[in-house]
């Protein structure tokens, strides 16, 4: 059986046995979307998603996260989650809180923090292993609600995330044959944009990656900022927009109705702006 069988084998075994997991699912199809663009340079798509607030506000700093238990950890996580094992290191694990159909966490076994470093070669084995659906990961700094243990996060590809360079933002795009040559070629980005901060651990970056039509295919999204200023104004002004991968990509979550129905395109400019680096 391939791995993408397996996958829907087990949503639809977990739907059944748990009520959160199920609720939310059928939430997806009463989901709203509402489309903004740039004549023909560029779009994002809103999405109004209630589920998504306590991730979109979920409090990061290290004393927060030292404070709560680790979700991720086998032993913290809810006795009816199971998972798919993958590469004898990871456990693929239905999302209770989707964004994307089929949405899945794939956590390390290990409670190590938040760092992509050679582990990127293990994002390829799964886009390979995953032909209909993006992988995409959040950086400890840009999205990652948790930065303490390390995982990646797949769903089913829609158009609007499999788009690469804008006027909106910058994104980096590594297209390769192989998967070593495209390890070989992050690497290179990597390096760039480490020594941007040379002291950080790693680059503040979102990736996503896929296959296209046989080649391995890697978005990387140069992040300056974790959050924008709107998040945490108060009053009308406030947004609760948190950008990780997927808002980066093209799909805005907005856990808000009143954000929803208020964001413009200047605000998603201005948000862009703010997050995402400019690469000279």
């Amino acid at each position: 059986m391939n791995l993408q069988k397996e996958i829907e084998q087990l949503f639809s075994a977990q739907r059944e046995v748990w009520k959160l997991l199920d609720d939310n699912c059928k939430q997806m199809s009463n989901i709203q979307y509402r489309s903004l663009t740039w004549g023909s340079d560029a779009e994002v798509v809103l999405q109004y998603n209630p589920s998504r607030f306590i991730s979109a506000s979920a409090k990061v700093d290290d004393n927060s996260i030292e404070e709560r238990i680790c979700f991720l950890c086998k032993e913290n996580r809810p006795s009816v989650q199971q998972g798919i094992p993958f590469m004898d290191k990871y456990i693929i694990l239905c999302n209770p809180y989707p964004i994307l159909e089929n949405h899945l966490t794939i956590a390390l076994h290990s409670h190590v923090p938040q760092l992509i470093g050679k582990k990127i070669i293990d994002m390829l084995s799964l886009v390979e292993h995953l032909p209909n659906y993006i992988v995409f990961y959040n950086g400890a700094k840009c999205g990652a609600s948790a930065p303490d243990h390390f995982h990646f996060q797949a769903g089913l590809k829609t158009n609007i995330l499999l788009s690469s360079e804008n006027s909106l933002r910058s994104c980096l795009r590594i297209e390769s044959d192989t998967k070593e040559d495209a390890e070989e070629q992050f690497g290179y980005v990597f390096d760039y944009l480490k020594s941007h901060n040379p002291d950080d651990d790693e680059p503040m970056i979102n990736i996503i990656s896929f296959m296209e039509e046989g080649k391995y295919i890697i978005h990387v999204f140069p992040r300056k900022a974790h959050r924008p200023w709107q998040y945490s104004t108060k009053g009308a002004q406030q947004l609760l927009v948190s950008p990780g991968a997927i808002d980066m990509a093209g799909m805005l979550i907005t856990p808000r109705k009143e954000d929803f129905d208020k964001i413009e395109n200047n605000d998603i400019e201005d948000i862009y702006t703010q997050v995402s680096m400019a690469i000279i």
